[in-house]
Order: structure tokens, then sequence, then C-alpha cells
């Protein structure tokens, strides 16, 4: 996004100083751990790599499932296909498609990206962090065809988180939508969302302009500005990712975890909003760092409990204590908790982050992003947010 872009809309980048608060339910303790094989509903090993003397641990990235109900493993170096029993059929690695490189084994290829192409019949995308972070078409019936490979830089590279999905995106056509953490080792080629087109056979998954990215500025990028992305979700003609970072680039080195958006359908991805998530404890105590998150209903047992429609939809995160005094670093320690957040609270969150950006100013614009700020345009409040 460059400050000369033309821009249609009432709102093209605002921040939230606004934040959700969600008193856990649930938070690990020590009476919670047991034998993991108490939970295994099945297991299966990595075939050896290259005559490989020992077997080597995998560890698992992402899975996705079919509408036929097999279900694809992500992990590193590895893609497996279970069937719908979690019974292993087939497995590839990355070294069988790319003979001509060094082996995967050697460099550590973890899965970035695997998605069931809906747009397709029979195709899976699968994206890993080495080979410039390219994309892969296979058959979902056999794993180890590859049908296309996909321009550059796609997903992160080895220490980049990258969440993504498919989702409507301009003129109604099904887009790929990627964001990917900015770390040291990326930098060539980094575009911190992308929205991708799935048509182009000759140039699989490109973003064709500026209109399709939303860009880190250069303080942002010198500084090496990191926002650690931990899902994605679509949800009424908006893209949504969950991630943890700093609050901002110039005024505050506290890491907190955020929700932002962009607009699916428009005609660039210029209106991006954010705001902040808080996970606090019965006792007060933060949970700063997301960890993962799910989109979905709150079921007939959840809403029951805690008042809600068992359609409602919820967020589900869980978060952990950094180290240090609250907020003051990205480091991780074994405290966790569960809060459940309804969707309609997020969304009044976000309609509060538009109204402050159509009101304030830029005040509320977004410090690390390429010409961010906020306009009324001559537009009222109350018309914007009808």
């Amino acid at each position: 996004m460059e400050s000369h872009r033309s821009h249609n809309s009432v709102l093209s980048i605002v921040v939230l100083t606004w934040s959700i608060i969600c008193v856990h339910f649930l938070t690990t303790s020590a009476e919670w751990l047991g034998d993991l094989s108490d939970y295994e509903l099945a297991s299966f090993d990595n075939p050896d790599i290259l005559d490989e003397p020992q077997r080597r641990a995998s560890k698992f990235n992402h899975f996705t499932l079919s509408d036929h109900g097999d279900v694809y493993v992500g992990a590193v170096n590895w893609l497996y296909r279970l069937d719908s029993s979690l019974k292993e059929m087939h497995n590839t690695t990355c070294d069988a498609s790319r003979p001509d490189v060094m082996p995967c084994h050697l460099t550590n290829n973890y899965n970035k990206i695997l998605v069931v192409d809906s747009t397709r019949p029979n195709s899976l995308i699968t994206c890993g962090g080495v080979y410039d972070g390219i994309c892969q078409l296979r058959q979902l019936q056999d794993i180890k065809n590859v049908i296309m490979e996909s321009v550059s830089y796609v997903a992160g590279l080895e220490d980049a988180s990258t969440v993504s999905l498919i989702a409507q995106g301009r003129n109604g056509k099904s887009m790929l939508f990627v964001s990917v953490t900015y770390t040291r080792r990326n930098v060539h080629g980094f575009r911190g969302i992308t929205r991708r087109s799935l048509e182009n056979d000759h140039n699989f998954l490109p973003a064709y302009s500026q209109e399709d990215e939303v860009q880190f500025n250069l303080n942002a990028k010198s500084a090496f500005f990191s926002i650690r992305y931990e899902e994605v979700f679509d949800y009424g003609g908006f893209t949504y990712f969950v991630a943890s970072q700093k609050e901002d680039l110039m005024n505050s080195a506290l890491f907190v975890s955020k929700i932002s958006r962009v607009c699916q359908g428009g005609p660039n991805l210029d209106a991006y909003t954010e705001i902040t998530l808080q996970c606090s404890g019965s006792d007060g105590s933060v949970y700063s760092l997301v960890q993962a998150a799910h989109f979905g209903p709150a079921g007939p047992d959840l809403a029951a409990s805690l008042g809600l429609h068992a359609d409602e939809q919820v967020l589900y995160a869980v978060f952990a204590k950094n180290q240090g005094a609250t907020g003051t670093s990205d480091v991780t320690i074994d405290h966790s908790a569960l809060c459940v957040y309804r969707m309609t609270d997020i969304l009044d969150a976000f309609r509060e982050a538009v109204r402050g950006c159509i009101q304030d100013g830029n005040t509320y614009s977004v410090d690390y992003l390429d010409g961010s700020f906020c306009s009324s345009f001559g537009v009222s409040t109350e018309a914007y947010l009808e």
C-alpha cells in the first residue's frame, strides 16, 4: 500500500486502542497433565529418508479435510494422506518433487499452507518454507503428483508463521488470502497480507498488483517489526487474522494479541482494521500472547453455560503468559488459558475502531503499514457504520 494510491472508501487503515476483554473459563494446570497415549487415536512413523539408518521425528504443522472424508497432514519434510479413521494411506517427501535441488531433509521444509482447492476438482495446495516459499498444486487422490508450482514468495520461510484460506475475493471470485510474518530471513519478496488469484494455470497464485497487498513501511522493515500470525477465518465479507505482536512500532514496546481484518471483495485491501484482544484470569492475571485460535459455533453445552444460542459464532483462543512483567516479552511460559469471544462483541469493537478513525483521524492510523491514514472524506459516521 502506497501513500499515492487513490482511496474510494471512508476507511483506509485504522487501529483501535480499544480492547475486547474476556475472562477465561479454563486455565491449564498440573492436574490436567497426563499421558498422551490416553488420548491417542492413531499414530505412524516417518519413512526412512534417503537410506538413513534411523527414523527422524517430524513435527506436524497443519491438517485439513477433504469433502470425501480424507485427512491431509502437512509436517516437516513430509505430507500424509489418511482415511477417515486416521489410517495412513499415502505419504510423500518434498524431495520427490524437487530432485534438482538440495534435499529437503538437509534444509527442513516446514509446511506453511495446506488447503483443499475448492475451485478445482481433486486439488490440494501445499506450500513450504524452502525453495523461496513456492506452493504446489497436487492431486488429492495422489499427493505425489505435482500438477504445477506457484510464483515465489507466497509462504514464509522456516521461522516465519503463515496462515491462509480460500474465500470470495475481487469480483466475487474465490482467491487465496495469505498472511506472512516478517523476519530477517524473508526480507526479499515479503508481503504482509496478499490476496492471490487461483485462476491462472500458467502463473499460479499471483498477487496481480499492489491493490492485492498490505505492505509494511520502510521503518517497520528496518526495525524487523514482526507479527506472528496464528489463525485466519472469514465472516461476513471480511478475512480476519489472529496474531501476537508489539502494540505499535514507535510508541510501545508491549507485546499484545490482535485481530485484524481486510475486506474480501473490494478493489483493494486498503480497508484494513485491527483491534486488541485481552484474556484475563479471575485473579486479574493477564495472558498476553495468543497461541492458537478456532472460529465456529458455540454448540449446545457451551452456549447453555454462557447464555448463548447454540449456533452463535464464537472465537476460541488459547493464550500464554509471557516471561517477565505482563507484555514485556514475546517469550512464553507454561501458564495458559482459553478465552471465548462472541463474534457480536468482536464486530462491535471493529465498529468502534471505524468510528474512531472517522472521528479522530490519524491518531488511529497503523504506524507500521505503508500509506496508513484515516480520513472521514466528508462522510458521516452514522452513514458509514449502518
